[in-house]
Formats: C-alpha cells, structure tokens, sequence
C-alpha cells in the first residue's frame, strides 16, 4: 500500500492531537485523573533511563524533519532507487 496523499498524514496527525486533547481533558476532569505528564512523571520514577531514551527518540526525529534543509546544490538523484541523496563530497 502507497500513502500518496498528503491527506492521510494531515488526518493522522490531527487524530493523534484529538486524542491526546480528548485523552488530556478526561484526565484534567477527573481529581485522580491521570495526565501525560503525572504517568512521565511516573515511568521516570520507576525507571530513570526513560529520560534519555526519550531524548535521543525526540532527537532523532527532529533531525529526520529537519532534513528539508539541505541546500540543492547538496543533493543529487540515486541511480538506483532514483530518489534525492547527498552528493558524496569524495566523489563517486
């Protein structure tokens, strides 16, 4: 299966904020409600090295959304798979 439409990320992102919203809000509601940050709070305590798991996750995924940046005159097109790479600054 091919995701082709921009359509499909957009509404999986918004169903992902409406049930963090929805998840949030029933938490918030309810005096012993369980929010995100009291059950981070929670696995942090019972296991620390969460945090910087968490941390190289999040880093790692900011550099993969960030890649966009990479000027033009740094790409070129892979003769195999025909998609954008860096040029290989060694030649080659």
């Amino acid at each position: 299966m091919r995701v082709r439409s921009p359509w499909v990320w957009n509404a999986f992102v918004l169903a992902v904020v409406l049930g963090f919203a929805v998840l949030e809000g029933l938490a918030l509601a309810d005096p012993e409600g369980l929010s995100l940050s009291q059950w981070y709070v929670d696995i942090a305590q019972a296991w620390p090295p969460i945090k910087t798991l968490l941390g190289i996750v999040i880093g790692i995924l900011i550099c993969h959304f960030g890649w966009w940046w990479v000027p033009r005159q740094m790409r070129e097109r892979c003769a195999t798979c025909g998609r954008e790479v860096l040029k290989n600054p060694h030649g080659g």
